[in-house]
């Protein structure tokens, strides 16, 4: 039994670790919060998106494709096909210049090719991530055995680290391959036979492999290996929290967890991230000394936060959940 609303705290937890890491470049260099908080991300995708699929039980397959694809457009397609217009409209050079890219879900492809990041549709590459895994995953959890399926899983979850080692790019971890060890992890904890094993290595294996390569992050030595450690002990860690807040926190954790006002974030958190990368941009047109303001003051990051929490809160009422009341037609 999914307890989403425990699950909506950890989005809200994972993009405020984003807005921490884009909007007060400091603490990044402390620990990567940005890529940690999308590694929690993916771990929550990969275990919703399993469980309803693993929903739909025996319906047969074209029927089960029809309805999952409809209800992931309308909740993923209309803010995001809105953003791109509006910035294009507003002629932000990086969109114009990329937006094909971006109107494909190739974002992530653009940033490998270009081999840096791209400014404000930086994080758009997680979103292609989703994407590309939707056209794919679907397929395997519907048409195949469930112990094939989790055989594939947990091959995901070992082979993803391995890609991005042996592949030198600057950017590899853009790659759909370099984020299916945390996909994977998520999609077992949507089966009751796998769950257990998950959360155990999770709970034991998380945390030593997190702190030691974050210790080798900070100190510069282990160079890719550091970073893949990080990612790896992020998403076994996310694991165990994802598959903990699914069977419900209790005692000061779940109190915490159940806080109103970090569950509304976490409700919101799409519109969050989409819109968090074209503030400075918004607010720099607005304030133009606003762009000469030291980025690692605090004041800062309160108020891109605070500007960007209202963006997304006017969005979910205007636009995300008029389009999403559509779903009920997908049932």
């Amino acid at each position: 039994m999914t307890y989403r609303p425990q699950l909506d705290s950890l989005r809200a937890i994972a993009v405020i670790g984003v807005m921490a890491s884009h909007f007060l470049p400091r603490v990044d260099r402390l620990a990567p919060l940005g890529g940690m908080g999308v590694r929690l991300f993916f771990v929550l995708s990969g275990f919703l998106i399993t469980s309803i699929l693993l929903s739909y039980g025996d319906r047969p397959l074209g029927s089960a494709l029809k309805t999952f694809y409809a209800r992931r457009v309308l909740r993923i397609f209309p803010l995001f096909y809105f953003v791109l217009a509006v910035a294009a409209l507003l002629d932000i050079s990086v969109v114009r210049e990329s937006l094909g890219w971006h109107l494909a879900y190739l974002s992530n492809a653009f940033i490998y090719r270009q081999g840096t990041w791209q400014g404000a549709v930086s994080h758009f590459w997680s979103l292609a991530v989703e994407e590309q895994f939707y056209l794919v995953w679907p397929w395997l959890v519907l048409g195949l055995a469930p112990a094939r399926a989790m055989w594939i899983a947990g091959a995901m979850a070992v082979a993803a680290p391995v890609t991005v080692l042996l592949n030198p790019h600057p950017m590899a971890s853009v790659l759909p391959t370099s984020c299916l060890d945390s996909l994977g992890l998520g999609a077992l904890l949507a089966w009751p036979a796998s769950r257990p094993g998950v959360m155990r290595w999770g709970a034991r294996a998380g945390l030593p492999v997190l702190a030691a390569s974050l210790a080798g992050r900070y100190l510069a030595v282990g160079g890719a290996l550091a970073d893949v450690g990080v990612a790896v002990g992020t998403s076994l860690v996310s694991a165990w929290l994802v598959g903990r807040a699914a069977e419900g926190f209790a005692g000061m954790t779940g109190r915490v967890l159940e806080l109103r006002p970090l569950m509304y974030l976490g409700t919101i958190s799409y519109g969050v991230y989409v819109y968090h990368a074209f503030v400075p941009y918004l607010m720099g047109r607005l304030f133009g000394a606003w762009g000469t303001a030291p980025s690692d003051w605090p004041w800062r990051f309160a108020v891109l936060s605070a500007v960007t929490i209202a963006l997304a809160s006017v969005s979910w009422r205007v636009l995300e959940r008029p389009m999403l009341r559509l779903k009920a037609r997908f049932v």
